[in-house]
């Protein structure tokens, strides 16, 4: 069984449902975890013309997952909303298995426009930096554009910034980012670098944020390319 926090996964659907109307839809979701926040974009587009991407490593990787600033730490809780945490009084990171990628994708059995890339984040740009195959409806499609991206991996402003700025690359008109637990790395930082490739917060909840790309990315800006 699938859970999430709901309310923010009820937002996560608005957000997803209110899109701007497209003939087809590539939507994308990294850091997988349990299938949650891919469940909920593929359950809003079941009627569209729409194929989601997951990408995560999963095989209990030990990587950082939050800026920790001298006097502040964040911590993971787990299902209870105890917190996990090292014998040190450290936070723990919760295990993200191969087994759990297993039964996050028995769920999702019925989900024919899906493909979950077993890849870091940085293997997937430089393998698909030049376009993702799409194998849909009779038809592959080397797709470059994505419409909606929820971010959802390594919650550090470093590695979000890269994810963000990859993804604006290969955005148009009405794209929408979604990050998640946005408090825990300086979302300002990133919201303000995706100025110049037209994105505008739109929305933010406790544990989620919004933007949108209203404009053509500004053409001064030679440092944010990847």
């Amino acid at each position: 069984m699938l859970k999430a926090d709901s309310e923010e996964y009820k937002m996560l659907a608005r957000w997803v449902g209110e899109m701007k109307p497209r003939d087809f839809y590539l939507t994308v979701e990294l850091g997988v975890r349990g299938g949650y926040g891919s469940f909920v974009i593929m359950d809003v587009l079941k009627d569209k013309n729409n194929y989601h991407i997951g990408i995560d490593p999963y095989g209990d990787l030990d990587y950082k997952h939050f800026d920790h600033r001298e006097g502040f730490y964040s911590f993971w809780k787990d299902e209870k909303g105890e917190m996990l945490v090292n014998p040190d009084g450290s936070p723990r990171t919760p295990s993200y298995s191969n087994t759990m990628k297993q039964e996050f994708m028995s769920e999702f059995k019925y989900h024919q426009n899906f493909t979950l890339f077993q890849l870091e984040d940085t293997e997937y740009f430089n393998c698909f930096g030049q376009g993702v195959p799409i194998y849909h409806r009779g038809q592959k499609k080397v797709m470059n554009v994505y419409d909606f991206v929820f971010f959802d991996g390594p919650h550090t402003t470093e590695k979000v910034l890269e994810e963000a700025i990859f993804f604006a690359n290969r955005s148009r008109i009405g794209t929408r980012f979604v990050f998640d637990d946005h408090q825990h790395y300086q979302m300002s930082v990133i919201a303000n670098a995706l100025t110049y490739f037209g994105f505008k917060t739109i929305e933010m909840g406790d544990t989620k944020i919004l933007l949108e790309k209203e404009g053509e990315k500004q053409d001064a800006i030679q440092t944010y390319s990847r």
